[in-house]
């Protein structure tokens, strides 16, 4: 197909005020300085607290559950923060989840005590929450050393420039996500729109004979669709790859392993001749099954990085909560 002719619409998030200034103060929390207190004196404090599932009595329930949690005050529903007021360590409040928590913040707590973040039974649970540590975090002062802490060498020195620089860094977030969101579109007009005739007969009696189990006519018709579509992007990446030589190399290999490394350690930036790191990147070269898995994904992106050249796509901006809901909800399983 004409890639030219192909129809994307690039998505260009727009990046506001508001996300520059949560993206700042989660910065400046991240990197400040808790401080020990006596008492709660602000909904700003953050208390380190003890769930314990009580019944009517306040008795602790039997196998109920129990967590430690650290939560800044203000994450209470409004209608109980002043009772944590003036509370030091080792008082506790009893409380049920749907009594202290708004809904926004059950979801995640359920998960946490244990539950299922569905299970709104959970809401009218009695637990008590007892006081272990208290602290107020300092945020820290955006000066000259925090902005060379955080960005070395880029010689920012005043906070507009701190903030154009967290800005460059958050549309440069969005701006990837939307560039994957253009490998899906193209890959849709590829699959849905080249004609590739396949024998479907042939392949689906194929289908009732793969696998541990041999499946009856009614599950190889129904698995059909997704595999004559996996089978159809094969074939249309295999062209792409040998019309245009797109190849890659071992070194390629050893060098996905690294940052796969580097990811799983938190992104930390590392040098990446140390000698471990190199003898990480050569024990993977011999697992044949991670070096045929890093090929495909290497030359995914390859063939996916070669056809986005020769795109012209239509650029729509959008919010990121509408780019956001939009992902979500054609989220499926392909390539």
């Amino acid at each position: 197909p004409d890639l030219a002719k192909t129809k994307v619409t690039r998505y260009v998030v727009t990046v506001t005020d508001e996300m520059i200034d949560n993206e700042l103060t989660r910065l400046q929390n991240r990197y400040g300085n808790m401080k020990d207190q006596e008492s709660v004196n602000s909904e700003e404090d953050v208390i380190n607290v003890h769930f314990t599932e009580v019944d009517a009595s306040g008795q602790p329930v039997e196998g109920g559950a129990t967590k430690d949690n650290s939560l800044l005050v203000k994450y209470f529903a409004e209608s109980v923060r002043k009772q944590w007021m003036g509370k030091k360590v080792g008082e506790a409040l009893t409380f049920t989840l749907a009594e202290a928590f708004e809904q926004k913040e059950r979801e995640w707590l359920r998960s946490d005590l244990g539950f299922d973040k569905t299970d709104t039974a959970a809401d009218s649970k009695p637990f008590s929450i007892s006081i272990t540590k208290i602290g107020l975090l300092e945020k820290r002062e955006l000066n000259e050393e925090f902005f060379e802490q955080l960005y070395p060498g880029k010689e920012i020195k005043t906070t507009e420039g701190f903030r154009e620089k967290i800005k460059e860094e958050i549309q440069a977030h969005w701006n990837a996500q939307a560039t994957n969101q253009i490998h899906d579109q193209l890959y849709h007009q590829l699959v849905d729109h080249t004609p590739v005739s396949l024998p479907e007969a042939f392949l689906k009696k194929w289908l009732q004979t793969q696998g541990e189990n041999p499946k009856t006519p009614e599950q190889a018709d129904e698995e059909y669709p997704k595999f004559a579509k996996q089978l159809k992007w094969t074939l249309l990446s295999e062209k792409m790859v040998a019309d245009n030589g797109i190849q890659v190399d071992p070194q390629e290999i050893r060098q996905f392993a690294k940052q796969q490394l580097f990811s799983y350690m938190g992104g930390a930036a590392m040098a990446e001749e140390q000698p471990w790191v190199n003898d990480y990147a050569e024990k993977m070269m011999k697992d044949r099954k991670y070096v045929e898995d890093a090929f495909h994904r290497i030359q995914t992106q390859k063939i996916f990085e070669w056809a986005t050249t020769q795109l012209k796509p239509t650029d729509k901006a959008i919010s990121a909560e509408d780019f956001t809901t939009m992902v979500e909800s054609h989220q499926h399983d392909h390539h």
